[in-house]
């Protein structure tokens, strides 16, 4: 009988802990959300680790109401997939902070993991450094490193069998090259070979925070250490491998910089474009820029370095930002030239019209060599053919926010009665864009399939697509800063590649299984394999 009491006393004084998530839970999904929270438990029990969240989640979401709500420890979660919530949530103030989810980070500093006010501030710092006339000079340096990646492919990487792996490390390698060179003015022939390994590092120290990422109880250290004291030694030498890199070259840039401070750019004005307030490309005022236009090549790390020198940052600071934007622009650039590609391989007649494009584009071969960002405005199909892939195969599923205070959201029920609902301070929430952008609700009969005639325009027939059904770089308040940069540099490079040579693969999209990592990774991408060949004039 004692133990009886004990054990109710015990449920009574959890449950108290845990109040405010059943609260949630109850006011987003009734009494049908509080049965099946046991339900909820069992699945994430077995389901959360990497390998199998995601395609979990995909077979699993229609079963439960949504937006869902689930208590998890004491803290609430709640799970959106639908395009109008999004939109709500993403443009609340209350919104812009990253969730617990994200504690497991092998890096918590910088823009990227700021919050509340500091990311506001330091956003409004580094915004000049992402600025259109920035991007447009780098345009030399994202044909440089293409047109080096073309050579890699014609000497290295053609054949019946190129792995799927060996793809990645090179694309890896390239936007690592190009990151260090736009960011911190430094060339490191990543391209040619990394022998310091840090493509390989990054990318290791990726795949260790996707597994804490899913596992919060790693995301205390003690903890991390105590079960997993493998990987925790392993991030250790990682991060200290990656910082002395970083550092060497900072300290070096940062001479350079004192040295010949009235040589560098100080302050960055007059943009003649602007990024849409959604985070979204908006590329019109390019269209009569021509190359002797593009200004001279300017450095992010200039930027911050002249922050520095007026008080606005730290050294501490820099090293921070150079180590976060290496990390996340080689990491989600790369993996969205390499779907692009793979699902271009797998679809030969969509391969074929994109290249036609690109010769009536691109009638001489200096073209290519030196492409103008006017040209790409130019390349309706091209932009249906990436914006496709980010559709299909997004770059980053999940994206994960954490609410500052108390706020009210709108829900529009089956009859189409709107009620508000109370999200309390800090509940983690957590946005799939991943099966939101293959539902047929939102995208039609080819919803999973590769149809770039999604961004068509007027071929939506009856669909009439939400503006927030589509999210690969986030919107609203808290949109990717580097989506710009992002969309010019992965164009420049499909469009070499795809010049140059032809490349299929017997792999199709119905054969690709996902892996949830902090950008989309493939399991058993050991199976998956390309056959390229070099193209002559008389193909293109």
């Amino acid at each position: 009988m004692i133990l009886v009491i004990l054990l109710l006393l015990s449920i009574c004084a959890i449950i108290w802990w845990q109040r405010r998530a059943w609260l949630l839970v109850w006011r987003l999904n009734g009494w049908r959300g509080l049965v099946q929270q046991p339900y909820l438990w069992l699945l994430l029990i077995y389901y959360l680790e990497p390998k199998k969240l995601l395609q979990a989640v995909s077979r699993t979401r229609h079963r439960f109401q949504r937006p869902l709500g689930i208590v998890f420890g004491n803290k609430p979660v709640i799970y959106v997939d639908d395009p109008d919530t999004m939109e709500q949530l993403f443009n609340a103030a209350e919104c812009i902070d990253k969730s617990f989810f994200q504690e497991g980070f092998c890096l918590r500093r910088g823009l990227l993991h700021a919050r509340g006010a500091a990311w506001k501030s330091r956003r409004r710092q580094l915004d000049p450094a992402f600025g259109s006339k920035v991007l447009l000079s780098f345009i030399g340096t994202f044909n440089t490193v293409g047109n080096q990646l073309v050579h890699k492919f014609e000497t290295e990487l053609l054949g019946d069998n190129i792995k799927f792996d060996t793809l990645d490390d090179m694309f890896c390698r390239a936007v690592l090259e190009v990151s260090c060179q736009t960011t911190m003015g430094t060339e490191t022939n990543f391209t040619a070979a990394d022998t310091q390994s840090i493509a390989r590092t990054y990318s290791e120290l990726m795949h260790i925070s996707a597994l804490r990422g899913t596992k919060p109880w790693l995301q205390v250290e003690f903890i991390f250490r105590l079960l997993d004291s493998k990987n925790y030694k392993r991030t250790q030498d990682l991060m200290k491998h990656l910082e002395d890199f970083v550092r060497v070259i900072v300290e070096k840039k940062h001479s350079e910089w004192k040295a010949g401070s009235e040589h560098n750019i100080t302050s960055i004005v007059g943009d003649n474009l602007d990024s849409n307030a959604d985070g979204t490309e908006d590329l019109r005022n390019v269209k009569n820029i021509s190359k002797e236009h593009i200004p001279r090549r300017r450095i992010f790390i200039e930027q911050i370095f002249h922050m520095v020198d007026t008080g606005e940052l730290r050294m501490e600071d820099v090293m921070d930002e150079a180590l976060s934007m290496l990390m996340v622009s080689f990491e989600t650039i790369s993996t969205s030239v390499l779907v692009t590609m793979l699902l271009l391989a797998a679809h030969e007649d969509h391969q074929r019209k994109l290249r036609a494009e690109i010769a009536e584009t691109f009638p001489q071969l200096d073209q290519i060599t030196n492409i103008d960002p006017a040209q790409l405005l130019q390349m309706k199909y091209l932009d249906s053919i990436v914006y496709e892939s980010l559709r299909l195969l997004t770059t980053v599923p999940f994206n994960m926010r954490a609410v500052s205070r108390d706020f009210y959201i709108h829900l529009t029920a089956a009859g189409g009665a709107r009620r508000s609902v109370k999200i309390p301070k800090d509940t983690a929430l957590v946005f799939d864009a991943f099966n939101m952008q293959r539902d047929e609700k939102y995208w039609g009969t080819h919803a999973k399939e590769f149809h770039p005639d999604h961004f068509v325009a007027g071929s939506m027939g009856p669909i009439t697509r939400h503006p927030y059904a589509f999210v690969p770089f986030a919107k609203g308040l808290r949109y990717c800063i580097g989506n710009r940069y992002s969309m010019y540099l992965a164009k420049i490079f499909i469009v070499k590649l795809i010049y140059h040579f032809d490349f299929g693969t017997s792999t199709k999209l119905s054969d690709l299984l996902f892996i949830n990592g902090i950008s989309l990774k493939f399991d058993k991408s050991e199976n998956i394999s390309f056959q390229i060949r070099k193209l002559t004039q008389m193909d293109i």
